[in-house]
C-alpha cells in the first residue's frame, strides 16, 4: 500500500500485469492487480472480527454481561440506530450488509494504526522482494479495496429498487442524469475512503520521521478518531442511497 504493494505479477514475472494502467494513468497502486498483501491485511481484518465474535458469543447473557458483551450490544444499537433512520422499516434487510461494511473499515482502518515502523527494523521481520520491510497499512489505503466496496454498494443500491418497485423502477434510468449518478456515488465513497485513510498513513509517517518520540502518539490517536468517522461515514451514505431507492416515491 501507499504504492508498495505486494503484487502477484511480482511472483508470475509477468510483463502484461506489471505494467497495468487505469484509465490511462500507469500504477495508482496498480489497479487491476492482485495484492498480496492487501488480501493478507484484509483477510487479517474479517479474522480478527469473527474471532472477537467467536470468544464474545457464548458469554452472551440476556441480562447484563462482561464488558465484551457490551461492546457488541453498543456496536449493534449504534449500526441499527444508522440503518433505522435512513431506511424505515426496511432496514432490517440490509441490516447485515451495513455492519459488515461498517466493521470491515472500521477494523481496516485500525489495522495500519501501530507501532509497525519500530518493528521493522528488526532482523525477523518479512521483507519485500526489493529487499524493503513489509509496510503494514490500513488495506482501504488500496484502491482495489475500496472501490470493491463501493461496487458491493452499487449493486446492492441497484437491486434494492427493483425490490421496492419492480419492473417499473426501470423507468428511473431512462433519465441520463441517473446514469451519472451511478457512477458518481459510487467513485465519491471509494475515492474518499481511499484518499482519506493514505493522507492519514503519510502523515503519520512525516511525523514520525520528524518527531519520532512524542508527536507520532498524538497523530495515531487522530487517525484512530478519522479511521471512526470514516467507517461511519461509509455506513451512513450506504444507507442514505439504499433508503432513498427503496422508498415510496
Amino acid at each position: 500500500m501507499l504504492g508498495k504493494n505486494l503484487p502477484l505479477s511480482t511472483f508470475l514475472n509477468d510483463p502484461a500485469l506489471s505494467n497495468s494502467y487505469f484509465l490511462g494513468v500507469p500504477q495508482l497502486g496498480r489497479v487491476g492487480d492482485i495484492h498480496i498483501d492487501t488480501l493478507l491485511l484484509s483477510w487479517a481484518c474479517m479474522g480478527g472480527i469473527l474471532a472477537f465474535a467467536a470468544v464474545i458469543a457464548p458469554g452472551l447473557k440476556v441480562e447484563a454481561g462482561g464488558k465484551g458483551q457490551a461492546v457488541l450490544e453498543g456496536v449493534y444499537t449504534f449500526i441499527e440506530d444508522l440503518c433505522h433512520g435512513q431506511m424505515g422499516h426496511h432496514y432490517k434487510k440490509f441490516f447485515p450488509l451495513i455492519a459488515a461494511i461498517f466493521l470491515f473499515v472500521l477494523t481496516g482502518n485500525f489495522i495500519g494504526v501501530g507501532p509497525w515502523r519500530a518493528l521493522e527494523h528488526n532482523p525477523a521481520w518479512p521483507k519485500m522482494p526489493d529487499g524493503e520491510p513489509f509496510e503494514v497499512c490500513s488495506p482501504t489505503t488500496d484502491f482495489n479495496v475500496t472501490f470493491g466496496l463501493a461496487a458491493v454498494v452499487l449493486l446492492v443500491y441497484v437491486a434494492s429498487g427493483f425490490w421496492a418497485h419492480g419492473p417499473k423502477y426501470l423507468k428511473l434510468y431512462l433519465n441520463p442524469i441517473e446514469w451519472l449518478d451511478l457512477i458518481i456515488r459510487p467513485a465519491t465513497l471509494a475515492l474518499r475512503l481511499m484518499m482519506v485513510i493514505t493522507a492519514d498513513e503519510l502523515m503519520r509517517a512525516a511525523a514520525i520521521m520528524m518527531v519520532p518520540v512524542l508527536l507520532p502518539t498524538g497523530v495515531m490517536a487522530f487517525e484512530m478518531f478519522i479511521g471512526i468517522i470514516q467507517a461511519f461515514v461509509f455506513a451512513l451514505l450506504t444507507s442514505i442511497y439504499i433508503g432513498l431507492t427503496v422508498s415510496h416515491h
